[in-house]
């Protein structure tokens, strides 16, 4: 792999306790017209342990963000392509995954396979 890197996923939702109850719900309920794959394919009750793995094991830095923190970390413009993976170097993003892309993809272990190959 290459040298460390900074990578940010945004989940299409909000994050705090009470929405994670309300998306958790809506996930099982209704699991075709919630609009965060990235939440479906990464989380159950908790994170699933391939993708907690995964991530532990990285050399990379990763940070998850909720809609509510867009402005905080100035990613506006990304508002209705999400979920959304992105590289950030030097104050600027590159997309690594986008909206498309994440919505293929069928549990943990593509999304891991997808980022090992970009990264």
């Amino acid at each position: 792999m290459s040298s460390k890197k900074n990578i940010i996923f945004i989940y299409n939702a909000k994050g705090g306790q009470w929405n994670y109850l309300i998306d958790t719900l809506h996930k099982y309920l209704s699991p075709k017209t919630y609009e965060c794959n990235l939440c479906q394919i990464t989380y159950d009750l908790k994170m699933r342990k391939a993708w907690k793995d995964f991530i532990e094991e990285s050399p990379h830095s990763y940070k998850f963000l909720h809609l509510e923190e867009l402005s905080e970390f100035s990613l506006e413009a990304y508002v209705n392509d999400l979920p959304i993976c992105l590289e950030e170097l030097n104050g600027k993003y590159n997309v690594l995954i986008d909206k498309n892309e994440m919505n293929t993809f069928q549990n943990e272990h593509e999304l891991i396979e997808s980022l090992k190959t970009k990264l």
